[in-house]
């Protein structure tokens, strides 16, 4: 007799979510208790042993679903630096986790949130729990265990916030105004990708590394739609081609402003990458042109188009400092644009919509290897359906088709014409790029 499929969450893929939060008016302090302290410090000794899951994603995961319900979620550690932040309302968040150990055990999360006034009265208390389903071998299954286990405990969280009567009556009695859903609010939704999870695994080579930075809401300027999911996925996909976790360096938000993406680029990847070392850095959110010179530069979380010289990161310098790397390969990708024309490109306000000459520095590659999502005069484009952008979706679309076997010059040609033919039906160009187009690395298994 065939045994029924697992039971699952009845509303798992289903869009669900009101059209816009009731909490968007809010600002938000996220105060983690000792219990989520020590449940990451735990994630990271088992992910070090096991090598198969991100210790950090649960925590990010919630921080995410925060952010897209809330104006603005600040860290704090006490009620009294929630009040110095001018937050509107605190809470507590408490985690406790176990993972799998041997094929008959079940990876269990546990989470609760105690949602506080910044006077330290109690008005909420959202919980979520799951336990997914068996480890199939002592570490193999560990990994998509605790993904699942996280990602149910992700979307019950995010549904059970959202029907809180109690939070929805403290935003209208705390602003009034702002309890009405914002316009520019973005509804929690699923999306129809079928890239975000790897159809492969190799094995953890410890000469592999990786930086991966995606920027979607920045302090001072308009989004750069997806491009944290988009890293998200890059980040699983090189997880599955074998960078181990410790070797793995993952940005967004604050973390990724000027003096995160330096002290990464110009001091982390050369005080640890060795010799004959094959490196991957990605890129995902905002890039702009100086208006002047028409140099291109990485529009950091906290940059500025109005003084590039001193909150951008000029492409010509990232190039420089991966060049100057004991490693053997550097493949970098971007999913940026720098045009200033639209996209995910930015200009300083006042200035030209278009700097018709700018130097991306591809004349300044040198033993890099760089896939780009557009040309210098043109932007980028972002699929709304798989909640992606669209160079970064064949990116990820032409990995899984090979397993993970592709090389450089393989994702180039099967991306192409399929980001050139989305842009077509955007009703405007798309050509993305690969640098320089015939060195021999390119042809070389990634």
């Amino acid at each position: 007799m065939p045994q029924p499929a697992a039971r699952q969450d009845p509303f798992a893929n289903l869009d669900l979510s009101p059209a816009g939060s009731p909490l968007s008016g809010l600002t938000l302090a996220l105060i983690p208790s000792d219990n989520t302290r020590a449940a990451l410090q735990y994630a990271r000794r088992g992910a070090a042993v096991t090598g198969q899951f991100d210790p950090n994603k649960l925590f990010e995961d919630v921080g995410g679903v925060l952010r897209r319900n809330f104006k603005k979620v600040v860290e704090a550690r006490s009620l009294a630096e929630a009040r110095a932040a001018g937050a509107d309302l605190a809470v507590v968040l408490d985690i406790y986790s176990r993972i799998p150990g041997t094929a008959l055990q079940k990876a269990s999360i546990d989470l609760s949130a105690i949602f506080m006034s910044p006077d330290g009265g109690r008005i909420e208390e959202v919980k979520a729990g799951s336990s997914a389903r068996a480890a199939v071998f002592a570490t193999a299954g560990v990994g998509d265990a605790m993904d699942e286990a996280s990602q149910s405990v992700r979307d019950q969280f995010e549904r059970t916030l959202q029907a809180s009567a109690a939070l929805a009556g403290f935003a209208r009695a705390r602003a009034p105004a702002a309890a009405a859903p914002v316009a520019r609010a973005q509804p929690a939704r699923t999306y129809a990708s079928d890239v975000d999870r790897p159809a492969y695994r190799r094995a953890d080579d410890p000469n592999s590394y990786a930086l991966v930075i995606g920027i979607e809401k920045y302090e001072n300027l308009p989004p750069a739609d997806f491009a944290e999911r988009d890293a998200a996925a890059v980040r699983a996909h090189l997880r599955a081609l074998g960078v181990p976790e410790r070797n793995l360096i993952f940005l967004t938000g604050p973390q990724a402003g000027k003096a995160g993406i330096e002290k990464y680029v110009e001091s982390w990847l050369p005080r640890n990458v060795p010799s004959g070392a094959r490196v991957f850095v990605y890129f995902s959110g905002h890039g702009a042109p100086d208006a002047a010179t028409g140099q291109a530069y990485l529009v950091p979380w906290d940059g500025d188009p109005k003084f590039l010289e001193d909150t951008g990161y000029p492409i010509k310098r990232l190039y420089q400092k991966l060049n100057a790397l004991a490693a053997s390969r550097v493949l970098v990708a971007m999913d940026s644009c720098f045009s200033g024309a639209g996209g995910r490109s930015v200009l300083a306000k006042g200035a030209r919509p278009l700097v018709t000459k700018v130097d991306t520095g591809a004349q300044s590659v040198g033993k890099l290897l760089v896939l780009a999502a557009a040309g210098a005069d043109e932007i980028t484009g972002t699929d709304e359906a798989r909640g992606h952008g669209v160079f970064t979706y064949y990116l990820l679309k032409g990995l899984n088709r090979t397993r993970g076997s592709a090389s450089a010059k393989d994702l180039y040609e099967y991306l192409r014409p399929r980001v050139q033919d989305a842009a077509r039906r955007d009703n405007r160009d798309q050509t993305p790029q690969l640098i320089p187009a015939q060195a021999e690395a390119a042809s070389e298994p990634l």
